[in-house]
């Protein structure tokens, strides 16, 4: 199986998981030099909801620099562009396998994606200590599928 060039990152909100994925694979394959290309969106996403500030402050960490973000809301566009669509834990991934069947061959969850054993990456929202630990979990993540390059 070929590598996916185009991967979609799915979480709840689209303010902290799915958008430090999208953002830190960015990086991640730039400073490799390989031209990949990632978007991200949630299955509850609202378009008035910021990015937490303490997301930008773990991202400026990993040198992952603000940019302007609006949470989009899953979709059949979205989905169809990907060439893998991965969430954030299983129950996502059966949720919209449900609710997308015609992209549930494309739907992963990332840890497992990337053949990692522990497959949830839960949602910091609620707790800002979870900020670094969660992107680092997405880190480990990344950096697994990056191999395949």
């Amino acid at each position: 199986m070929d590598a996916p060039k185009k991967l979609l990152f799915i979480c709840s909100g689209n303010v902290c998981r799915s958008t430090m994925a999208e953002l830190l694979w960015g990086k991640m394959a730039a400073d490799r030099g390989l031209r990949l290309e990632a978007r991200s969106c949630g299955t509850h996403a609202d378009s008035s909801v910021e990015v937490p500030e303490g997301i930008w402050r773990v991202m400026r960490e990993m040198g992952v620099p603000r940019r302007p973000h609006t949470p989009r809301l899953v979709s059949e566009d979205l989905l169809s562009w990907a060439d893998a669509a991965l969430t954030m834990t299983r129950g996502q991934r059966k949720s919209l396998a449900g609710r997308f069947p015609v992209f549930s061959s494309k739907l992963a969850a990332l840890r497992p994606y990337a053949g990692l054993p522990d497959g949830e990456i839960d949602d910091p929202t609620t707790d800002e200590t979870a900020y670094g630990p969660c992107r680092d979990r997405i880190h480990e993540a990344l950096a697994r599928l990056l191999t395949r390059y």
